[in-house]
């Protein structure tokens, strides 16, 4: 019975001591390092700092240079007027010249003037009535090979000389910068 009773004791001290570890600090063995392990972080941060500050950080001879730089003087460049672009007519429908009436053209046009000032004039003074006429005088009398694409640049220089003719007396010289095609149908 004495073995018994050694067997039992030795077997409830074994109990006790796998309840000690289990109750105690059990658990994962990285738990043990957790605090050793974030305070080796805190120093790598640390000396990382201090490396980059050293290495990174702008010399003395920098940084006052930095301050004694002069400031950029930004020449005043007098506001030019842009372009306003006339866009209220309405396409223009002619026959070219020697077609008989059997072929048509719808040319869409809009005008590039110098300044808001002339768009002004031409609603004020009445002139789109004029300047559609002067258009279709211009457009009519172009053949079918005169108003080809290859063309369509000199058509507009030609267009833009007979606008300024008669709108350069009543305004500024030029007010008529540009001649823009928006649609420009050849049947």
């Amino acid at each position: 019975m004495a073995d018994e009773e050694d067997l039992l004791g030795s077997m409830d001290e074994l109990e006790d001591e796998e309840g000690d570890e289990e109750e105690g600090g059990g658990g994962s063995p990285l738990m043990k390092y957790l605090p050793l392990i974030g305070g080796v972080l805190v120093v790598q941060i640390i000396i990382g700092y201090v490396i980059g500050s050293l290495f990174f950080a702008p010399s003395e001879d920098e940084a006052a240079e930095v301050e004694q730089a002069p400031e950029e003087v930004v020449a005043e460049v007098p506001m030019i007027e842009q372009e306003v672009v006339w866009d209220k007519m309405d396409p223009i429908v002619i026959n070219p010249a020697g077609t008989g009436g059997l072929r048509f053209a719808s040319v869409h046009v809009n005008l590039g003037l110098t300044s808001e000032a002339v768009l002004l004039a031409i609603d004020e003074r009445g002139l789109a009535s004029r300047i559609r006429d002067t258009l279709i005088g211009v457009l009519a009398s172009k053949t079918i090979d005169q108003l080809d694409p290859r063309y369509h640049e000199s058509l507009k220089v030609e267009m833009r000389s007979k606008l300024n003719e008669f709108l350069s007396p009543e305004m500024n010289p030029a007010a008529i910068k540009a001649v823009y095609f928006q649609g420009f149908v050849l049947q």
